[in-house]
């Protein structure tokens, strides 16, 4: 039973089949995902009891999502070195391929578009800019860095989680990003004239966001806290 006391990365943790619901409510349950229920659901100008309710119901149903299901399942049942191995063998790489075409995407709808969405479509491809730059820079981090001192300190040292908990942060900026971006786009609504490459664009982009999510997650809520309880 879900309590409003939990925090979403614990039901997370326990019913990745819910992650399709919150991402339709555009609820954090990786960044933000350790504050209670009652807290978060509030912030969103939702019923809690309502909510609750229906959370339950979904948790509590037979998961259409069962590749997300079964990944964070398995993913839960890793050795912490082979839990980096995951995390770079599989998101590091999608999330590296769908930000360069969502690049090259909204560099062509920026350009064609210009006309009639060029405030908005500037802003989005400045705010884009950063994060992909954020992105990239925290990808090397992970894997020149971070990971090797975790892959070499099995039994973490002071400096190996201090840098843990840099990631952490910088993936709480990562996530700040992602939420303007959402309410720039309407949570990813093209406009009334958008043509197919626009809503590709946006479908690409949201594709990118949903994925970036469950990396986090997955790092936040299961690697590292798996890993700090080495020491």
């Amino acid at each position: 039973m879900i309590t409003k006391d939990m925090t979403l990365a614990d039901v997370v943790k326990e019913h990745p089949n819910t992650i399709g619901f919150l991402n339709g409510l555009h609820l954090d349950y990786c960044c933000g995902g350790h504050e209670a229920i009652s807290i978060a659901v509030r912030e969103k100008g939702l019923d809690v009891d309502k909510f609750l309710a229906e959370l339950n119901e979904v948790a509590a149903r037979k998961t259409q999502q069962r590749d997300v299901h079964e990944d964070i399942e398995s993913f839960k049942e890793l050795k912490v070195t082979d839990m980096l191995d995951d995390l770079e063998a599989t998101h590091h790489v999608t999330d590296r391929k769908l930000m360069a075409e969502t690049e090259a995407y909204l560099n062509k709808i920026l350009i064609v578009h210009y006309p009639h969405h060029g405030e908005m479509l500037t802003r989005l491809h400045h705010l884009y800019a950063g994060l992909k730059a954020e992105l990239e820079e925290h990808f090397a981090k992970e894997e020149q860095l971070v990971f090797p001192l975790m892959r070499q300190h099995p039994h973490p040292d002071a400096k190996t989680l201090a840098l843990v908990e840099e990631l952490e942060q910088e993936h709480s900026g990562a996530g700040d990003i992602i939420k303007e971006i959402q309410e720039l786009t309407d949570n990813f609504t093209p406009p009334a004239d958008a043509c197919p490459t626009f809503r590709h664009t946006y479908a690409t982009m949201e594709q990118l966001f949903d994925d970036v999510f469950i990396h986090i997650f997955k790092e936040n809520s299961i690697a590292f806290p798996e890993y700090a309880e080495q020491a």
